[in-house]
């Protein structure tokens, strides 16, 4: 959980310098307290209960977003930053992971960061900004991401505002504005939040109360989903309007709610619970008469987008061109239904429709035991067998599908991302090489593929946007694949909801996409896993797909993967009843 960094000021007077406190060789926990609550955390993180804990991290089956949450945590505890790639260096185990972080905590100290609210900028956009930014030909300011809360009867207006400030102030990313130059690249830069005004001062136009403290609890519903759609049109990234949050007042004794609405190309589904966690964290200390408390991220969004653009161009970057060009190469193409002059034109909000398949809790756990046998996570399986439908569809041996990964990898520059807001998501191309005889050996070969994926495959994105013009335009040359797949399963991060927000409310964002919205891809193949059982939702257009080809390929795909489960688990009784074509 994301904590916020602690400053000495005088008594209600807010301190804008974002520099962590100081701390000597004698305020330091011992090495065998901080071993114990990293056994704790991993240990909810591995999903065999028999796994030794002992032996080094990356033997654990620990997926890298867990690893993510566990530097946040040792951040929050101890004060230090440990980065994604120091855990998962080789023969690391928990105890030597507990020593390096009790060797940082007794040195820590000084500024790591800018103060809050300070200006970044202009830079480039990041590649999956820059792609997205040019497919949404169209205005581009409802295409969001939004939740909205319950809140706690009581909130005081003022505190919450300058929570929110304060928040807003600490994140980068919320404060963002694109400037789209015609025939240039665009560019971003998060503007400056003044720290030093009054409580809830600079904030503009980001937060909004509205009294709903007169209605009845049937119209409050009604007048709260009324105001969520409206809200969902309110962004323009343009004038550096990305982020809202509105407050439903309920009054002094009622359950009231609140709405955060966030422009996609300011957020990630990973920054909510940096964002939410932040929010719980201020409210409550400023309700305490704790006024030395800000967020500050490690390295700004805006920071992240120029390393990454930088990177490109390194020889290290350079070196998985090759591998980028031979995967660019595998086939991708899924005919569509209704041949279309434009099918990217067609391929709209206004047109989705999804299907969706749900897995019994018993085949679920069967899928992660085979998973884990063969040193893999439960995702890697559901794609495989996702490669394996469509390999057979397309009658190739091999097929290319776009893969979204969390992409905070911290193997480029000198980065701390664990608490920092952005959309970090990125589209990986991977291919499914389905020629080999066994389904163990093809499982192999998938697994194989994955581990190897360069640089956690944030490199293909900045070769492609940011690399030399000779790399750049034979990566930009291989169109996208038409599926992209997206495993939001045990990667799912859990809201980190308190006593500020206690649950998420019942009414209805409304549309976060205008209905001329271009989506990415002809079909989207999503994995979740709620309550212990998998489920798989297949979200395609009706202007390119019939709905009888989706729930084939579903169908196929829900044969392939439980087949691939009794093989690997030696089930008497493989498969399930083979779909007809």
């Amino acid at each position: 959980m994301t904590a916020p960094v602690r400053q000495e000021s005088a008594p209600g007077v807010p301190a804008p310098d974002a520099t962590a406190a100081n701390a000597t060789a004698a305020d330091a926990p011992p090495q065998e307290e901080i071993h114990t609550l990293l056994a704790g955390w991993l240990a909810e993180a591995v999903l065999d209960p028999d796994a030794d804990l002992s032996g080094p991290l990356i033997d654990l089956g620990v997926d890298s977003l867990d690893l993510i949450r566990t530097a946040r945590r040792i951040e929050a505890s101890f004060g230090v930053r440990v980065q994604l790639r120091e855990m998962f260096a080789p023969g690391l185990t928990s105890a030597g992971l507990a020593a390096l972080v009790a060797g940082r905590a007794a040195l820590r100290g000084g500024a790591e960061a800018a103060p809050p609210g300070t200006a970044h900028g202009p830079v480039v956009l990041t590649p999956s900004q820059e792609q997205a930014w040019e497919e949404q030909t169209g205005e581009r300011g409802q295409w969001n991401q939004a939740l909205l809360f319950t809140t706690r009867p009581g909130i005081d207006p003022g505190l919450f505002a300058e929570a929110v400030r304060r928040v807003v102030a600490g994140h980068a990313s919320l404060r963002l504005a694109v400037e789209d130059r015609p025939a240039r690249r665009p560019r971003q830069h998060a503007a400056a939040l003044d720290t030093d005004g009054p409580p809830g001062a600079a904030l503009g136009a980001a937060l909004d109360t509205v009294d709903v403290s007169e209605l009845a609890d049937a119209d409050l519903s009604a007048a709260v989903a009324l105001r969520c759609a409206v809200e969902q049109r309110s962004l323009d990234p343009g004038r550096g309007r990305v982020a809202r949050f509105v407050r439903f007042d309920a009054g002094p004794a009622r359950t009231g709610r609140l709405l955060i609405v966030v422009h996609q190309i300011a957020i990630d589904m990973v920054s909510w619970s940096v964002l939410l966690a932040d929010l719980e964290e201020v409210y409550t200390a400023l309700e305490e008469g704790r006024h030395d408390v800000w967020p500050a991220e490690g390295t700004s969004y805006p920071e992240w987008a120029q390393a990454l653009a930088a990177h490109a161009r390194t020889p290290e970057a350079e070196e998985q061109a090759e591998w980028w060009t031979e995967v660019a190469r595998t086939p991708a193409t899924l005919p569509p239904d209704h041949p279309v002059a434009d099918p990217r034109a067609a391929n709209t909000a206004a047109t989705a429709a999804t299907h969706r398949e749900e897995f019994p809790a018993e085949l679920t756990a069967r899928l992660r035991a085979a998973a884990r046998a063969h040193r893999a996570h439960a995702g890697d399986l559901v794609l495989h067998a996702l490669g394996e439908v469509l390999a057979e569809r397309l009658g190739e041996s091999a097929v290319r599908v776009d893969v979204l990964r969390h992409g905070r990898e911290e193997t480029v520059g000198d980065n701390h991302l664990a608490r920092t807001t952005g959309w970090f998501t990125t589209t990986v191309p991977v291919r499914l090489d389905l020629a080999a005889a066994t389904p163990a050996e093809r499982l192999a070969t998938t697994v194989g593929h994955l581990a190897a994926l360069p640089g956690g495959g944030v490199g293909h994105g900045a070769l492609t946007r940011h690399g030399r013009p000779r790399i750049a335009a034979v990566l930009r040359a291989a169109p996208p694949s038409d599926v992209s797949y997206d495993f939001e399963g045990d990667d799912a991060d859990t809201l980190p909801l308190g006593t500020l927000l206690p649950d998420v409310a019942p009414e209805p964002v409304g549309d976060i996409t205008a209905p001329h919205w271009t989506r990415p891809h002809a079909v989207e193949v999503i994995a979740t896993t709620e309550d212990g059982a998998l489920g798989v939702e297949w979200w395609y257009s009706t202007a390119l797909h019939e709905e009888a080809t989706v729930r084939t390929l579903a169908a196929r795909h829900r044969h392939a993967l439980v087949t691939l489960v009794d093989a690997l688990t030696g089930n008497g009784a493989p498969g399930a009843e083979a779909p007809t074509r």
